[in-house]
């Protein structure tokens, strides 16, 4: 199965973007959980993504607010309280729509956002969230960012069936190159996020636009037994950005898309 993210750059209604991504050829979408980027009703992404005849691989919970909001899954405070309260919701609604793999992050490190140590108080809401999820039957995919500490921190103490890994290729390849995340979590992978960079940053890059060593990385990903579907999470401007542009050269950049998709798929 090949799939893209809803969010892939462009400014579109969210039926035509759904559209578009299956006339390009892919099979499925992930989801963002969440009113993000001045959209609304995120609750009706699932029904109209299934119509448009596309899947849903996965949903990715929210990772963004006025306040610290991922690292404070970590503080003893009122925002903890509301970010671990925002992520049980977002189980739910996951559960309720059918979608059966959730994206989250643990921490972020960026601008005056610094994630403290990873701490007994934030593997205790996780351990609650896991538990919320066992009984929904949705699995949490923790994602690495920018720090795997945190996802060894939490995989330590928590053991299920319903906490697995989301290897994003891109976090790695420009925030940790030399660690081998793959040995060391592989054997709980569930979710994948593939695009490229530079090594400079977190840019969100087709696949082999950037100089990610892609030859390596899928043998070493079908070697660790994921057999699941290919994500994009691939953007065509600087991520978070909208950008427009006419129909044209959005269907151009959806089926580079694909292609680049299906070109990885076959390397596995």
């Amino acid at each position: 199965m090949i799939a893209l993210y809803q969010y892939f750059g462009y400014e579109l209604p969210i039926k035509e973007r759904f559209d578009l991504i299956k006339s390009a050829g892919f099979d499925a979408v992930g989801l963002w959980c969440d009113d993000w980027f001045g959209w609304t009703g995120h609750r009706e992404y699932p029904d109209i993504a299934r119509t448009a005849g596309l899947h849903v691989v996965d949903g990715h919970a929210p990772f963004a607010r006025d306040y610290d909001f991922v690292n404070a899954l970590w503080y003893d405070n009122l925002d903890g309280e509301t970010t671990y309260e925002t992520y049980l919701r977002t189980i739910n609604e996951c559960s309720e729509d059918g979608i059966a793999n959730l994206i989250v992050h643990l921490n972020v490190n960026y601008g005056e956002f610094i994630a403290p140590p990873p701490n007994e108080l934030g593997a205790l809401r996780i351990k609650r969230l896991v538990e919320a999820a066992e009984k929904r039957n949705v699995t949490i995919a923790l994602e690495n960012i920018d720090d795997h500490s945190f996802l060894a921190y939490v995989f330590e103490r928590i053991n299920s069936p319903n906490l697995g890994f989301c290897y994003d290729v891109g976090h790695r390849h420009c925030e940790e190159p030399n660690v081998d995340l793959l040995a060391l979590y592989g054997d709980k992978l569930v979710a994948l996020h593939l695009h490229d960079n530079d090594g400079s940053g977190d840019q969100h890059r087709l696949p082999f636009e950037g100089n990610i060593d892609w030859q390596e990385q899928m043998p070493k990903i079908a070697a660790a037994g994921y057999n699941g579907p290919i994500t994009l999470e691939s953007t065509n401007g600087a991520p978070g950005s909208f950008v427009q542009g006419d129909r044209n050269a959005i269907e151009e950049w959806l089926h580079k898309a694909y292609s680049a998709a299906k070109r990885l798929d076959g390397m596995r």
